[in-house]
C-alpha cells in the first residue's frame, strides 16, 4: 500500500518526472515567434530542477528502506549512484545549450527526453523487482534511441538511432525472456524473494539468469556485445554521446551490481573475468587504430567497461566500493572529454566542417591556439589513462586492488598491462594538441560559456577526488 513516506523519500524521483512533463507543457505554450523565451525558461528550469533534486538526495544517504509496495529500494548505494547520474545530467544540460543552437536542434523535447531518460536510470538503480528493472531500462533506452537520432538532417545520426533501436529492441527480448523464465519457475519477480532462494542450479532458473546477464552485457557495451557502440557514439550528437557513454553506462552497471548481489552469482566469477579481459583487450587494441576522436573514445569506453567488470568477478564490499568510485570518476572524465569535443565541433561553420572537426588531425596545434581548452582536454585524457593525481588513477587502483584481494591476481596483472596500451592513444591526442603546428580551421577561442563551465566543474571533480579520494570513499564505504 502506498503512503506519504513513499513520496517524501522519493522527492528527487518525483522532481525529475514532473520536470520532464513541465518542459513539454512550456514547449507547447510558447508559439513559434516566442520560442527563444521558451528555450531560456526550459534551460534554466532544467538546471534548477537538477540542483534541487541533488540537494534532496543527500539526506537520503542514511536511508535504507523499501518503498512503493517494495518495488523500490533506497540505500546508500542507490543514492550515491543517483547523485552521480543527476550530476552527470546537470553537466550535460550545461554543455548542451550552445551545441544545440549551433546544430539548429535546440528544442524543448531534448531536455524533456534527458529527464525521462534520467527517470528510467534512477528506477533501474532503485529497482527491487525485475519488472521495475525492465520498466526503467526501457524508459532509458527509448529516450536514448530518440536522442541518438536528434540531428534528423544528418544521415549518420539517423543511422546511429536505427542501429541502436534495432539491436536494443532485440536484446530487450533477452531480458524479458529471462524474467519470464525466472517468474515461471519461482512465481516471483521481487528481489526480496531471491535473496534467500536456494535452488539456483535448476535449468530454467539458471537460463533466466543467463539471459538477463546477456541483456546487461549489451547495455554496458561489454564484449562480445559491444558492436553497436562505435557507430552509435559517432553518429549521435556529441553531447548525447557523452551522456550515454557515461551516465547511461553508470545506470546499467549500477543495476547490474544490485542484480549480482541479490542473486549471489559467484558461480559466474571465471566467466566475468574472461569477459572483462576480452573487453579490455578489444577496446584498447582497436582504439589504437582510430583516426576519429569520437570513435577513439567509443572504443575507450569499451575498455573502461572491462575495467569496471573486474569489480564483478567477486562482489565483496571492497569491490563494490571500487566500482562505485570508478563510476563517479568515469562520469566526470568521460563526460568532460566529450564536452570539449562538442565545443570544438560547435565552432565549425558548416555541417561538413563539423564532421571533419572530429578527426585527430583537426586537434593539431589546439594547445597553441586555445591552451585553456587543450589543457582541460589533456586533464580528462590523463585521467582516462589512469595517471595521477586525477580520480581516474584511484578508480583503477581500487578496482585492481579489490581483485587482488579476491585472489584473482592474474586478472589484475593482465588489466594493468592492457591499461598501458590505453595510455598510448590518449597520449597521442595530447601530443597532437601540444607538439604539432595548428591546422586550418583550428578554433581560436571558445564561445561556449556554459559548456566551458561544465568542463571546469568536471575538472575540479577529478582534481578533488584525485587528491583527496577519501572525500568520496567515506560515503561509499557505508554501502552494503
Amino acid at each position: 500500500m502506498i503512503n506519504k513516506a513513499d513520496f517524501i523519500n522519493n522527492i528527487p524521483l518525483l522532481i525529475i518526472a514532473a520536470t520532464s512533463l513541465l518542459i513539454l507543457i512550456i514547449e507547447a505554450i510558447f508559439p513559434h515567434g516566442k520560442k527563444k523565451i521558451g528555450e531560456k525558461i526550459i534551460f534554466y528550469l532544467s538546471i534548477v530542477s537538477l540542483i534541487v533534486a541533488i540537494n534532496y538526495s543527500f539526506p537520503q544517504l542514511t536511508v535504507n528502506s523499501l518503498f512503493f509496495s517494495s518495488f523500490l529500494r533506497l540505500s546508500t548505494f542507490s543514492v550515491v549512484v543517483n547523485i552521480t547520474m543527476l550530476l552527470g545530467i546537470l553537466i550535460t544540460v550545461l554543455s548542451s545549450k550552445e551545441y544545440l543552437e549551433k546544430e539548429g536542434i535546440n528544442y524543448g523535447e531534448y531536455y524533456s527526453l534527458l529527464f525521462i531518460a534520467t527517470l528510467g536510470m534512477m528506477l533501474m538503480v532503485m529497482a527491487y523487482d525485475l519488472i521495475i528493472v525492465f520498466v526503467g531500462l526501457e524508459i532509458m533506452s527509448i529516450s536514448f534511441y530518440v536522442l541518438a537520432g536528434f540531428m534528423r538532417k544528418r544521415l549518420e545520426s539517423n543511422e546511429s538511432a536505427l542501429k541502436y533501436f534495432l539491436l536494443g529492441a532485440f536484446f530487450t527480448g533477452f531480458l524479458l525472456m529471462g524474467i519470464a523464465l525466472i517468474y515461471g519457475y519461482t512465481g516471483s519477480t521481487s528481489y526480496s524473494f531471491f535473496t534467500n532462494f536456494k535452488n539456483q542450479t535448476e535449468p530454467t532458473y539458471f537460463l533466466g539468469i543467463v539471459l538477463i546477464l546477456i541483456a546487461f552485457i549489451f547495455k554496458t557495451g561489454s564484449f562480445p556485445l559491444q558492436m553497436w557502440i562505435p557507430d552509435v557514439y559517432q553518429g549521435a550528437p556529441t553531447v548525447v554521446t557523452g551522456m550515454m557513454s557515461s551516465v547511461g553506462k553508470t545506470a546499467a552497471f549500477g543495476a547490474l551490481l544490485v542484480f549480482f548481489t541479490t542473486f549471489g552469482l559467484e558461480k559466474f566469477s571465471m566467466l566475468i573475468a574472461i569477459l572483462a579481459i576480452l573487453t579490455m583487450l578489444y577496446g584498447n587494441v582497436v582504439a589504437l587504430l582510430q583516426t576519429n576522436i569520437k570513435r577513439l573514445l567509443a572504443y575507450s569506453s569499451i575498455a573502461h567497461a572491462g575495467y569496471i567488470l573486474i569489480g564483478f568477478i567477486l562482489v565483496t564490499p571492497s569491490s563494490t566500493h571500487a566500482v562505485v568510485f570508478y563510476l563517479v570518476s568515469y562520469v566526470l572524465m568521460q563526460l568532460g572529454a566529450f564536452i570539449v569535443i562538442g565545443i570544438v565541433e560547435a565552432q565549425a561553420d558548416t555541417m561538413e566542417d563539423r564532421s571533419l572537426s572530429n578527426t585527430l588531425e583537426s586537434y593539431k596545434g589546439l594547445g597553441k591556439t586555445n591552451p585553456g581548452l587543450a589543457s582541460i582536454l589533456s586533464i580528462f585524457l590523463f585521467s582516462l589513462a589512469g595517471i595521477p593525481p586525477f580520480a581516474g588513477f584511484w578508480g583503477k587502483y581500487y578496482i585492481f586492488l579489490s581483485v587482488i584481494q579476491n585472489n584473482f591476481i592474474w586478472v589484475a596483472i593482465v588489466g594493468i598491462l592492457l591499461s598501458l596500451i590505453g595510455v598510448y592513444y590518449y597520449i597521442k591526442v595530447i601530443l597532437f594538441m601540444w607538439f604539432y603546428e595548428p591546422v586550418t580551421g583550428t578554433i581560436q577561442k571558445s564561445k561556449s560559456e556554459f559548456a566551458f563551465t561544465a568542463a571546469v566543474i568536471s575538472t575540479i571533480g577529478l582534481f578533488l577526488f584525485g587528491i583527496y579520494p577519501d572525500l568520496l570513499l567515506r560515503y561509499i564505504r557505508a554501502i552494503f
